[in-house]
């Protein structure tokens, strides 16, 4: 099987100016008007945010091709909007989904109506199977553009604002905690068997995502517990950024139920389940059996990097993931590629989620690759390391550090 190593980079030189890439840092916040537009209407569009994200989008990105390093880029002031814009985007959403899903409010008709929707009407086209697809498409909406912004925001620890959005993002996915665990906890024990966000060799996805989710929700606990007594600081709710997280969820929650009734908290539950685990996914697939000795420097060996001009655009730089690693409070739009440094997936995130599903195609497409990590880019104590609990894909004359 042939796979990727460099980027390829899409031969189009128009792709890669400033205009061209304002649109591209423009996508997700498109796709999020898409798909209040679906819900807004009601009937079988609304499934359209679910199937359109993982089949054209998978497919597209493909055509498209890798974005080129240091492209012409949108002034700062329009990156920082794209994600401040995600937080009212998504709000709405929620609130036009399940105005449609269920009963209705006046005051929603009302600014649906306004907006040239007709909300009896697509409660009218929306079933029990229609709605079902509206709020597994909200929660596709959540996981890709609410936790990936998120996952920008919470790491700008000079700004309280950006952070309070970051998790009030979080909220939607039940998931404030990530603020506090992938920040301090997964940057500092990546690649290592302390960090439940590394997924190891020929380990099962759908393992991964619930020892993941767990493990973290315990160790973001633990690290704001543990912060607190560092600093002598009364154990209260009030003190607490991990419980004042978990009333953030409560609102949302709350919101579920006052537009749905008590059976609201379960949908709540259904579409934040669906964004947490495409999160999870995304951590899977970002270090998928690479390892780290502890104590050992972050380098960009231990991320998987994807150059894909679509998924980086709609995820703002998620992807180009080692050089995030190396300097995590970097903007999105400062990030580069790693090339020479990193491993690079052969696909794109959206076939490499979709690949990973199915164990078989996932072990042939996974084994070349952790073969040439192994051989190419790791270091003599991992090589040793990873003899020593019999997971080694290179070949067996490999140097392995002295005892």
């Amino acid at each position: 099987m042939s796979f990727s190593l460099n980027p390829q980079i899409n031969p189009h030189p128009w792709l890669q100016t400033k205009f061209a890439n304002t649109i591209r840092y423009s996508l997700m916040n498109l796709f999020i008007i898409f798909g209040i537009w679906t819900m807004g209407t009601g009937g079988w569009v609304m499934w359209l945010g679910l199937l359109l994200t993982f089949f054209l989008i998978g497919y597209v990105e493909e055509l498209m091709g890798d974005a080129g390093d240091k492209e012409a880029m949108p002034p700062v002031w329009y990156m920082n909007l794209m994600l401040w814009l995600t937080l009212p985007l998504l709000a709405f959403a929620t609130l036009t989904c399940l105005n449609t899903s269920g009963e209705g409010k006046d005051w929603m008709d009302a600014i649906l109506r306004f907006l040239g929707f007709d909300p009896v009407a697509a409660r009218g086209r929306t079933d029990f199977f229609v709605a079902s697809g509206g709020l597994a498409s909200l929660g596709m909406y959540y996981g890709l553009g609410g936790v990936n912004v998120a996952h920008e925001l919470v790491h700008r620890l000079d700004s309280k604002f950006d952070k309070i959005i970051g998790r009030w993002l979080l909220a939607f996915t039940w998931d404030t905690g990530f603020s506090l665990e992938h920040v301090y906890g997964h940057h500092r024990n990546v690649g290592t068997e302390a960090d439940p966000a590394t997924a190891r060799r020929g380990e099962y996805v759908w393992a991964f995502v619930p020892r993941s989710a767990v493990g973290q929700f315990f160790a973001a606990m633990k690290f704001d517990r543990d912060r607190m007594a560092r600093k002598n600081i009364p154990n209260r709710f009030y003190n607490s950024e991990f419980w004042r997280g978990q009333a953030m969820t409560l609102v949302v929650i709350a919101v579920y139920t006052y537009m749905m009734g008590p059976f609201g908290i379960f949908i709540s539950l259904f579409s934040g389940a669906i964004g947490k685990i495409y999160l999870e996914i995304v951590n899977y697939i970002e270090h998928y059996g690479l390892v780290r000795v502890p104590g050992t420097r972050v380098e960009p060996r231990h991320s998987w990097d994807s150059y894909r001009r679509l998924s980086t655009g709609m995820t703002y730089n998620l992807p180009l993931h080692s050089f995030h690693h190396r300097f995590a409070t970097r903007p999105y739009w400062e990030l580069q590629h790693s090339e020479g440094e990193a491993p690079v997936l052969p696909r794109g995130y959206m076939p490499m989620i979709l690949t990973s599903f199915f164990p078989g195609p996932w072990k042939r497409l996974s084994e070349p690759l952790l073969r040439d990590w192994d051989e190419r880019l790791a270091s003599p104590e991992e090589i040793a390391y990873l003899k020593s609990i019999g997971e080694y894909r290179g070949r067996q004359d490999s140097p392995v550090a002295e005892a």
